[in-house]
C-alpha cells in the first residue's frame, strides 16, 4: 500500500506493521492551540535565529562536544528538512553531528543506498528507552537523553542547550590521527560511579552526499545529506580507568569514509559521556 500524503509541517510515523499513518489530531483541530502559542512559536524563533547569528561561538578546547543524532531516510518525504537542519549543526565545532539512515523506508519505492537495520535498530532502542510507542522520521536524539522531531528546531535547540546544562559530568575524550589507518584513543581516569557502564564505540562518517532520488516519495528530489554514518561499532568496555590505546582501521570491515569518531556512552545505549572526531584525510603527521 502507498503512504498517504500528509501535511509537510509534520512527520511520517511507522508503525511495527510498517503502515505509514497519519497523526491523531487533524490540522483544523491543532488550529486553536496554535493561536493560544503563536507568541511563543514567535519567540522559538527567535531563540532560533539568534543560534545562527553566532551567538553560540565554536566549542574551544576545553568545551564539551555535544551528539546530535539524526534519524532519517532518502525514502521519508518529511525528512528532507532535518538533513538541512543537521548539515548547519554539522558545521558546528561544539556538535557531533551524525546520519543514522534507517531502512524500514526501502520498501516504499526507494532504497536508501545508506541505510542500515543496524540504524534501525538503533533507534527502536532509543524509543524503548523514551517510552515512545512508535517509530517515525525524522527523529533526533541529542546525547543519547533527549529526542524529538527533526523537523522542530526550536525543540532540537533546546534539547542542545539541555545537554549542554548537564555537561558538568562528562568524560574528555581525545582522539589522535597517528597514521592513515591508526588512531589513538585517550580518555582520562574518572569518577567511580561511571565504571563498568560505558562502552567505547567508533564511528565512521562521510562528509556529504548528494543524491538524485528517481523513484518513491521524494521522486525527482535532490537530497543532500551530512555526516553520513558508514560504520558503528563497540570497540571495548570502559570502566573508568584512564584509557591510552591504538587502534587500526584495517581491522574495520566496510567503507573507508574521511571521519572518525568515538563515541563514549552508557552500555544499553543510554546516555553519552563523551565524544570527539577526527578528519582521516588530513595529511598524515610529521615524525
Amino acid at each position: 500500500m502507498q503512504p498517504e500524503q500528509v501535511s509537510p509541517s509534520v512527520d511520517w510515523y511507522v508503525t511495527d506493521s510498517m503502515r505509514i499513518v497519519s497523526p491523531m489530531l487533524s490540522a483544523r483541530q491543532l488550529r486553536p492551540p496554535f493561536r493560544c502559542f503563536r507568541h511563543l512559536v514567535f519567540g522559538a524563533l527567535l531563540v532560533i535565529a539568534s543560534l545562527f547569528a553566532g551567538v553560540w561561538s565554536p566549542a574551544s578546547a576545553q568545551e564539551q562536544v555535544t551528539v546530535v543524532e539524526l534519524f532519517t531516510s532518502q525514502g521519508c518525504p518529511a525528512c528532507p528538512r532535518a538533513d538541512k537542519l543537521l548539515g548547519e549543526l554539522a558545521g558546528r565545532d561544539d556538535i557531533l553531528a551524525l546520519s543514522f539512515h534507517v531502512d524500514y523506508w526501502d520498501y516504499y519505492g526507494w532504497a536508501d543506498p545508506f541505510a542500515s537495520e543496524v540504524y534501525s535498530q538503533r533507534q527502536q532502542r532509543y524509543l524503548d528507552k523514551r517510552g515512545v510507542p512508535y517509530v517515525y522520521t525524522p527523529q533526533i536524539v541529542v546525547d543519547g537523553q533527549w529526542q524529538t522531531s527533526g523537523n522542530k528546531p526550536a525543540a532540537v535547540f533546546e534539547n542542545i542547550v539541555a545537554a549542554r546544562s548537564a555537561s558538568a559530568d562528562k568524560v574528555r575524550v581525545q582522539l589522535e590521527r597517528i597514521s592513515e589507518d591508526q588512531i589513538r584513543i585517550r580518555i582520562p581516569e574518572t569518577d567511580a560511579r561511571y565504571r563498568g557502564e560505558a562502552d567505547i564505540m567508533i564511528v565512521r562518517f562521510d562528509e556529504k552526499h548528494v543524491t538524485e532520488v528517481t523513484r518513491g516519495e521524494n521522486r525527482g528530489k535532490t537530497i543532500v545529506n551530512h555526516h553520513v554514518v558508514r560504520l558503528m561499532r563497540p570497540v571495548a568496555r570502559w570502566n573508568g580507568e584512564a584509557v591510552d590505546v591504538v587502534l587500526s582501521l584495517q581491522e574495520l570491515d566496510g567503507a573507508d569514509p574521511a571521519y572518525c569518531a568515538i563515541v563514549v556512552q552508557e552500555h544499553g545505549q543510554g546516555r553519552i559521556l563523551g565524544a570527539t572526531s577526527v578528519n582521516m584525510r588530513e595529511p598524515a603527521p610529521r615524525g
